[in-house]
């Protein structure tokens, strides 16, 4: 197990994330061409999603050569180009670090299926199946006739999962974390961090409650996590499957050594969705949702988001006034909070394809094949795909709206500079208590900052009937929506 960092959280601070889908914005070229305009913000770090070498078939979580840029993105020179140019901005670059599983194009992986002496247990082999299902539907194991037995995939039948009871993928990975760190990478993100090994491989339907929790952040998957990520000088932040399962202890337990801070997004998930079953639209549970926010934001490593790539615009999503996200945002206490390409410009849902096939999306094909077999029409099916699909927050940014809005002080994205200067500079939203005061269910949420004998009372509200403002005891209006 890795040793205990004490200083893990105090040498980070707070910190402001900033995360980029690259193929949103174009390649790393163009990526460095907007840092000017991200810089405004003054985020901490940009969290770039997987940029390695991919045949694409996840978004490029399905990762095939860890240590080479994909060409779609530019070369390694177009990289340090960027490293070097975020450094400027005092910004930092964060990887997405994909662990639980490689492509099945991944060397490792070939070399395996043929039973190859150093790579035979680089990957989850059984001789039977079991009756798991993967996160994307169907049968968990895939047979390979080349090898003779099952492999185990979470996800895509293209996207084998790693054996991390094996040192030797361990050290792989080791090496893999040393090599970006060289390059001037300041950390990593971790996509499904808690999930790197089993308990045990027995019958029991995944992601069906009995099955999955054999699989949900056993100890040695924390020790794992710990060996590799547990460095000072190294920014790292997870993403937890299963948040809506996620007890604060479970939570603790992963973020205590090796991560700054973690994802939650079961705290999204409980507004419109039941189990984060992305394959029915629930009206929104305002109360459930906000009570459920208030009380993980007062976890110090919480990484409070509203949205990201796996998820919808949080503007469409919620039925809510962007402005009005952004306190709710940065008012409530959060020591790294991030936000998503386009998140402040108030960007809503896209008009998607009223066509499956013209989703790239693993995950959509996938909740429409469902819907289908379950008896919904091809429209019924699509109307739920296109409100619950990622592919909504995958979309190009349109840079022209950015420039207008950054010389519009009332804009969308006037107020997030100015939200964020009172979040970053002001000790009441840095350090002052949460007092709930109501929660409705109708979007409307009141609640103090407190500290010592100073207190800021905010109110908001999310339909924008009303103007959420941030109010100190003297009654003043420091912000205000409208």
């Amino acid at each position: 197990m890795g040793k205990k960092i004490s200083s893990k959280h105090d040498v980070a601070g707070r910190k402001l994330i900033y995360q980029i889908y690259p193929t949103a914005i174009g390649d790393l070229r163009d990526i460095k061409d907007a840092l000017p305009l991200i810089a405004k913000l003054k985020p901490d770090y940009i969290w770039l999603n997987p940029i390695f070498v991919s045949p694409w078939v996840d978004g490029g979580y399905d990762v095939a050569d860890y240590c080479k840029i994909d060409p779609r993105f530019g070369t390694m020179a177009d990289f340090k180009r960027l490293v070097a140019e975020a450094k400027k901005y005092n910004i930092g670059i964060l990887l997405d670090l994909v662990l639980n599983h490689t492509s099945n194009q991944h060397p490792w992986f070939q070399k395996s299926i043929m039973h190859d002496s150093w790579y035979k247990d680089y990957y989850v082999w059984l001789d039977k199946p079991l009756n798991w299902n993967s996160f994307f539907g169907g049968p968990a194991f895939d047979y390979e006739a080349r090898r003779g037995e099952y492999y185990l995939h979470l996800y895509d039948q293209s996207q084998p999962d790693l054996n991390f009871k094996n040192p030797r993928v361990v050290h792989e990975f080791k090496n893999i974390i040393k090599f970006w760190k060289d390059q001037g990478v300041a950390g990593f993100r971790v996509d499904s961090a808690n999930i790197l090994t089993e308990r045990n491989l027995k019958h029991g339907m995944i992601p069906r409650l009995s099955g999955f929790f054999s699989y949900y952040q056993p100890k040695d998957t924390v020790q794992i996590l710990d060996k590799l990520l547990a460095q000072e000088d190294l920014f790292t932040i997870a993403e937890p499957v299963g948040g809506n399962f996620m007890s604060k202890k479970t939570f603790r337990g992963l973020t205590q050594n090796a991560f700054n801070a973690a994802f939650n997004i079961g705290t999204l998930d409980v507004a419109d969705t039941y189990m984060s079953n992305k394959e029915s639209i629930r009206p929104i549970n305002y109360k459930r949702w906000l009570t459920k926010l208030a009380d993980w934001s007062q976890e110090s490593k919480f990484s409070l988001a509203l949205e990201s790539h796996d998820t919808p615009r949080a503007v469409s999503r919620f039925n809510a006034n962007p402005k009005a996200l952004c306190m709710l945002q940065f008012c409530l206490p959060g020591n790294y909070p991030c936000i998503y390409q386009g998140q402040e410009l108030g960007t809503k849902n896209a008009h998607l394809s009223n066509n499956i096939d013209d989703y790239p999306g693993v995950q959509s094909r996938m909740i429409y094949r469902h819907l289908r077999r379950e008896g919904k029409t091809k429209k019924e099916a699509m109307r739920i795909v296109k409100h619950t699909s990622r592919d909504n927050a995958r979309q190009p940014i349109d840079w022209g709206d950015y420039l207008l809005q950054s010389k519009n002080p009332d804009s969308v994205l006037g107020f997030y500079y100015q939200m964020l200067e009172i979040w970053r500079n002001d000790p009441v939203m840095a350090e002052g208590k949460l007092k709930v005061r109501y929660i409705g269910a109708q979007g409307v949420m009141n609640f103090n900052r407190v500290l010592g004998d100073r207190s800021y009372f905010v109110h908001i509200d999310l339909t924008g009937k009303t103007a959420s403002y941030l109010r100190n005891d003297k009654g003043e209006k420091i912000l205000q929506t409208r």
